[in-house]
């Protein structure tokens, strides 16, 4: 018996709601605790840039590519343009005989399309890659890197409602576009400033006495 799916604009609704201002790393390999409950609490993302970029999501329990079938899902958000909401979304899921992906644009008011079929693994018991060429991304010309952020969803067992884990827990994560290295950000500049402070120290000078002298007669 076929399972209730959950629906591709209800999971980026949701992964959406946890998007965050980005905020810079020098790593890219994220290291996440045991903080979620169901199959799919994320403990490790390791990000492999060189090339088109790959993310290997792995998880604290064991699964299979049936076990998540309409009941789990890995997506990886990326920030392109630099405002306040993802701009495509990764989403890998089974299909019950294997895992597939595809990325989808979002849209204002949270409405995806379909851009294109992706590549996704199976990794032993525990892990899922998936690959987005840069080449299918819209990226800004000005722009000198971009921002991403890996999630994963769950229902079933302890997740009564859906479960979901972010990494990182806040933010994103910035990786400079290939030959571009980002200006950093010079450090806040100390000014001294000295005051020198006159002091003027003003003396009053009484007017000189006038003396009458008065000649007495007689």
């Amino acid at each position: 018996m076929r399972r209730r799916s959950i629906g591709i604009g209800a999971l980026a609704a949701v992964t959406l709601t946890m998007f965050a201002l980005p905020v810079l790393a020098d790593h890219t390999d994220q290291v996440d605790p045991h903080d979620t409950g169901g199959r799919l609490d994320l403990e490790e993302v390791v990000f492999d840039h060189v090339g088109a970029p790959t993310w290997r999501m792995s998880t604290f329990a064991t699964w299979t590519v049936r076990s998540i079938w309409d009941l789990g899902n890995f997506v990886v958000q990326l920030d392109t343009r630099g405002d306040p909401t993802a701009d495509y979304v990764a989403v890998v899921r089974s299909d019950g005989r294997r895992l597939i992906a595809a990325l989808y644009r979002v849209r204002r008011g949270d409405r995806e399309i379909v851009v294109t079929a992706l590549r996704t693994t199976k990794v032993g018991s525990r892990g899922a890659t998936v690959t987005v060429p840069l080449r299918v991304l819209s990226i800004g010309p000005t722009r000198a890197s971009y921002f991403w952020s890996a999630h994963s969803s769950f229902t079933g067992g302890v997740c009564t409602r859906t479960c979901l884990d972010a990494v990182p827990d806040v933010g994103m994560i910035e990786q400079p576009l290939p030959g571009v290295t980002p200006t950093p950000t010079p450090p806040p500049t100390t000014t001294t400033t000295t005051t020198t402070t006159t002091t003027t120290t003003t003396t009053t000078i009484p007017p000189p006495t006038t003396t009458t002298t008065v000649a007495l007669s007689g």
